[in-house]
């Protein structure tokens, strides 16, 4: 069996999964690249493999379909890759009134979102534990991307705001059940960012977009944080051994504003923001 080399990201043909594996790459690190997209995929990999010099594997496969986590786990055993960290990058959101959501976005998302990460972590983590306690070098471990979403509810984006709440618990508490082991567990938590986040046709309003809407969206996205940025701090916190990484001052405050605030208030403050 061959020592863990590789870093395993998942939603990487764009946005934060993209600007991350060009990190990685830099560093000199092997990837496995895994999302829906092949030719995005294979695109982003020959670049890589260009630049930076650096053995590339795509893993073209929709990690919400049914066995997708443990037929990916087969693939990575088969062709013998190790992975000494998994960036859960893959994620996505729904906006509007839970009731207007259909059940099986919903369930996409809470799949994806949840229950792969989930699944992904349990599967590589050992394998994890067991490098770094032979004295393997380099980072070792799991960096699950949240959002500054998970700190509140989220009227409007109910079940999204749910799940990152989720992954921001989940992985504070590994990073203290691993406490000593040589494996960082690190929840990266953006708020809003220049990605195709916001474009997914689940975030798409229902009904006719006026002018002014758009122009709202245009001004918005102009004030979001480079994609580029938020993953190098993301990149630095997850390095540094962080539980928790908030890029950006904004951001930071945001969640800590959680903190002080009444939960009424607090839940009132959202949902007219996301109404907004």
């Amino acid at each position: 069996m061959s020592p863990a080399s590789h870093i395993l990201i998942t939603g990487a043909s764009a946005g934060l999964g993209l600007e991350l594996a060009r990190l990685f790459a830099a560093d000199g690190h092997p990837l496995v690249l895994v999302a829906r997209s092949g030719d995005k995929l294979q695109a982003l990999a020959e670049v890589l493999r260009r630049d930076y010099e650096v053995d590339v594997r795509v893993v073209p496969a929709d990690l919400t379909a049914l066995n997708a986590v443990p037929e990916l786990l087969a693939v990575l055993e088969a062709e013998d890759l190790r992975i000494r960290v998994l960036v859960n990058n893959a994620g996505m959101g729904a906006y509007g009134p839970f009731t207007d959501r259909d059940i099986a976005t919903l369930q996409t998302l809470l799949t994806l979102n949840i229950t792969a990460l989930t699944l992904l972590t349990r599967g590589l983590l050992p394998d994890m534990i067991a490098g770094a306690q032979a004295g393997q070098p380099g980072p070792v471990g799991v960096m699950n991307v949240a959002s500054t979403a998970a700190f509140q509810p989220g009227p409007l984006m109910a079940v999204y705001f749910a799940s990152k709440s989720y992954v921001l618990s989940f992985s504070e508490a590994l990073h203290e059940e691993l406490r000593g082991t040589g494996v960082t567990v690190s929840a990266f938590c953006p708020g809003p960012t220049k990605t195709d986040f916001f474009t997914q046709d689940a975030m798409i309003p229902t009904g006719d977009l006026t002018e002014a809407d758009l122009a709202e969206f245009r001004r918005r996205d102009a004030k979001r944080m480079d994609a580029g940025l938020a993953a190098r701090l993301g990149y630095r916190g997850f390095q540094a051994g962080r539980a928790v990484v908030i890029p950006g001052l904004k951001n930071q405050l945001t969640a800590q504003s959680a903190r002080f605030l009444p939960r009424s208030l607090m839940r009132r403050v959202v949902h007219r923001l996301m109404r907004r």
